[in-house]
């Protein structure tokens, strides 16, 4: 029996990445949220969700997962702080969004972790 890819639902994933603290951005077709960092706001977790603009589902079945990452950008330097798993689009949408999250969860500790090891806090500054 082989893998069963499924159709995630593009306004329940956004909503989901909302209730988190991310928002959305677009990169090329793919729309992709990201959240900043507590601590530096130049440290950014990135969810490239496979869902294309103005589209109600994520690209079709074993085009592409969702990628989690983490980046240090503060507008002259970007690079990569932290690459995880790829979240393939398998079981439920439940499912898939736990997984979502554990990766996102991760990618803010590595944030955390990057920010402690270069001394490099940067908060927002209030308004």
């Amino acid at each position: 029996m082989g893998t069963r890819y499924i159709e995630v639902n593009a306004g329940e994933f956004e909503s989901f990445l909302k209730d988190h603290g991310f928002e959305p951005d677009l990169s090329g077709k793919e729309v992709v949220y990201y959240r900043q960092h507590e601590y530096n706001v130049n440290v950014l977790v990135l969810v490239y969700t496979s869902i294309s603009t103005g589209k109600t589902s994520a690209r079709d079945c074993g085009k592409d997962a969702i990628r989690v990452v983490t980046i240090f950008n503060d507008g002259n330097r970007s690079f990569g702080i932290g690459k995880f798993p790829r979240v393939y689009r398998t079981g439920s949408q439940e499912k898939i969004q736990e997984r979502t999250l554990d990766r996102m969860r991760k990618a803010y500790s590595r944030g955390s972790t990057w920010i402690r090891e270069n001394k490099c806090v940067c908060k927002k500054k209030s308004t």
